[in-house]
């Protein structure tokens, strides 16, 4: 339904031209409940109000006013368009269609300062009325702005507005004083953190006669299973990350693996000299959610090494990767949960700067003997799994070219040999290589 974009003070109006007899009849009976809650700083309490009476004839409309401590709390609207509905807060199904299945005939609400403001006529003809017992009336959102350890309440008043709108309830003509049971609303301490956010070790090789390498490396989220709700829905989150810019130049910074197959509906990244920045919602209304019971792949960065700061180093350099904040306004590094922002526990990472020439070698000769063959297969599975010698060309083991050494490359290799599977990727079979970064200690083989 749209809203009508008239003060709910409008509503004594209205009822005096249905009821030219109105008159305020003292007495009990009518009474407006509201739940009580509790959340941490920053989070959201949702409060349900409930109207209840005895009238045997039903009620014919209601106005009230709901007030809250602006210094402790504030509303969050359930709308954004002052004409639709669910404008103020969420109404309940029993508001929206009572009038026989219908929206009521008058329907005005308000946002005022320190509260709002509702007016409701059912039916102008009487044809529908609230009947006696409880009717849920909706639910209003407050945002917990206040510090721990505050506790308020929530409830009827007669202020809000000019002039201030009645909280009474019309039956039969008459206006009825509706009593205000209200509920209590607790800001509690941030619980304890909840998520770690995980920066890796990663080895980037460059050239000492030129200084330049690109590198990769990939960001974790992980949740403490000890959490009560594991694995938690998250919202949304922020990381920060920072470099020396001394010998690191970021260079991009994008969601990754689940977080990137939600297709976030917010994902915005910051690149300073100093570091990367990124910010992501999954969605704004819609229930989207990612869990990470695991070490999650979230966010991939990028950068290059600084050509000047490493010309003719030939001992290499460790650079950190901390968690702080170096943008400005600053991004900090949480994770949003139940409408929380929480912050993580967070493990640094380093880049491992390691000066390296380029070396031709044979891909998938793993024993560095000049020849691919099935010796190979066993000596990376031997490597792998038994603790067996290690090979000092990292990029001949890479029999698949990926990047990684692991049982996926002798895997690739029993393919090729036994079942004529795809052949190894340049250099192969005979010498070469595949220019920088390069990760190949010593090569003999040719």
């Amino acid at each position: 339904m749209k809203c009508q974009s008239v003060h709910a003070a409008t509503l004594a109006i209205l009822l005096l031209f249905q009821f030219p007899t109105l008159a305020t009849a003292m007495g009990g009976g009518y009474e407006m409940s509201f739940s009580s809650g509790a959340a941490a700083e920053g989070g959201l309490v949702p409060i349900t109000l409930t109207l209840s009476h005895a009238a045997p004839s039903g009620v014919q409309g209601f106005s009230f006013g709901v007030c809250h401590d602006v210094n402790l709390l504030d509303l969050e609207p359930a709308g954004s368009d002052p004409a639709d509905f669910d404008y103020v807060i969420d109404w309940s199904t029993e508001i929206e269609t009572i009038k026989n299945g219908a929206v009521p005939d008058f329907f005005t609400q308000n946002i005022e300062t320190g509260g709002w403001a509702v007016g409701c006529v059912i039916c102008f003809t009487s044809c529908a009325v609230m009947d006696a017992g409880s009717t849920e009336i909706g639910t209003a959102s407050y945002r917990l702005i206040g510090p721990a350890g505050s506790v308020t309440t929530v409830g009827l008043c007669n202020t809000l507005g000019i002039p201030p709108v009645s909280s009474v309830a019309v039956v039969d003509g008459a206006s009825n004083p509706i009593n205000s049971l209200d509920g209590t609303i607790e800001i509690l301490e941030q619980p304890p953190t909840l998520f770690y956010f995980s920066a890796p070790l990663k080895q980037v090789n460059y050239d000492p006669l030129d200084g330049t390498a690109n590198f990769s490396a990939t960001l974790t989220i992980t949740e403490d299973p000890s959490n009560a709700t594991y694995p938690s829905n998250t919202q949304g989150f922020s990381m920060s990350l920072a470099s020396d810019p001394t010998y690191i130049i970021p260079t991009g910074a994008a969601v990754t693996g689940p977080v990137d197959l939600a297709n976030p509906a917010f994902s915005d990244s910051i690149l300073t000299e100093s570091g990367w920045a990124i910010g992501v919602v999954y969605a704004f209304q819609l229930p989207v959610y990612i869990q990470f019971p695991n070490a999650t792949d979230a966010v991939s960065i990028s950068g290059s090494t600084v050509p000047s700061a490493l010309i003719g180093n030939e001992v290499g350099v460790t650079i950190p990767l901390t968690w702080q904040s170096h943008s400005t306004p600053p991004i900090f590094n949480v994770v949003t949960y139940g409408n929380q922002s929480l912050s993580p526990m967070t493990y640094d990472g380093s880049l491992m700067l390691f000066p390296q020439s380029v070396l031709d070698y044979i891909r998938s000769d793993a024993n560095g003997d000049g020849v691919p063959d099935v010796a190979d297969v066993v000596w990376s599975l031997s490597e792998i799994f038994n603790g067996g010698p290690q090979g000092t060309c990292q990029d001949a083991k890479d029999s698949n070219g990926d990047g990684i050494f692991d049982v996926a490359d002798p895997i690739w290799m029993i393919s090729y040999i036994f079942t004529n599977g795809p052949t190894p990727p340049t250099p192969f079979p005979n010498c070469g290589n595949v220019g920088e970064p390069q990760d190949c200690l010593i090569y003999n083989g040719c």
